[in-house]
């Protein structure tokens, strides 16, 4: 489970990856919704742009970068936990399932865990999600 270290790095890089989402915001926030795909479902994501694959070119925004580097100097073990919190969040774990959810992690190579974090471009938002529900379940 998380230890008090783990809470705090999973809330920086959660902190980083809301800044690293602004130049995302600012590059799309001038295209029209309806130019980004189908119409908006009644459930479900409401975020045509998320499945825009946009990270080689924000990769040298500052605050991509600080993100990218803040993940890859996490130890392995955080940084697995910090995947875990992710997977949490956007639902494929429950959070009483976080020995399943580490078992999986421990067989991703750490090139993989790294590029699921920074593929995520609601990597903030699921992480508060899978915090909030962590400590609702313990």
């Amino acid at each position: 489970m998380l230890h008090e270290i783990d809470i705090l790095e999973t809330r920086r890089i959660a902190d980083l990856a809301a800044e690293a989402r602004k130049p995302r915001d600012r590059l799309l926030g001038s295209i029209p919704q309806a130019a980004l795909g189908e119409p908006m479902p009644a459930r479900g994501p409401h975020d045509p742009a998320h499945d825009v694959p946009l990270q080689n070119l924000l990769a040298g925004k500052p605050e991509v970068v600080a993100l990218r580097d803040a993940i890859a100097a996490l130890p392995r073990e955080i940084r697995q936990s910090v995947w875990i919190v992710m997977e949490i969040g956007r639902g494929r774990f429950a959070a009483g399932e976080w020995e399943q959810a580490a078992a999986e992690a421990g067989l991703l190579r750490d090139a993989d865990v790294v590029a699921s974090l920074l593929d995520e471009p609601d990597l903030h938002v699921c992480l508060g999600k899978g915090l909030y529900q962590i400590d609702h379940a313990t």
